[in-house]
């Protein structure tokens, strides 16, 4: 039994605790009403993308300080998505070009997020 409480208390450490905290809190605000209608449809993309990238840090100033620079970098990566996609929706369908912008956009949008 102690072996097992002792692999438990290994498990729960305070960046573990951190990010079940801050996910929790992610959902919260996803899900309660007053708060979530501001998300529209696709709110859950962002603490997907926060899951992804960034881990909980040591402290909480640090996590917060990662937290919005993910956010931030999701959002510019969705909006330079949609450019992409607005400008090549300006060209004719199935031409090289309406396929050439979409990829130079994600090559773009890769080189900024490394």
């Amino acid at each position: 039994m102690a072996l097992i409480l002792s692999r438990i208390s290994d498990f729960f450490t305070r960046r573990v605790l951190a990010r079940l905290l801050s996910t929790f809190l992610c959902c919260l605000v996803l899900v309660v009403k007053p708060w979530s209608r501001f998300g529209g449809h696709s709110a859950f993309l962002l603490l997907t993308l926060k899951e992804l990238v960034f881990s909980a840090q040591e402290t909480l100033a640090q996590h917060l300080e990662a937290t919005i620079l993910n956010i931030t970098g999701a959002l510019f990566g969705i909006g330079l998505s949609a450019l992409a996609r607005f400008l090549a929706s300006l060209r004719p369908d199935h031409s090289a070009s309406s396929r050439a912008i979409p990829a130079v956009f994600l090559v773009c949008i890769t080189f900024f997020g490394a």
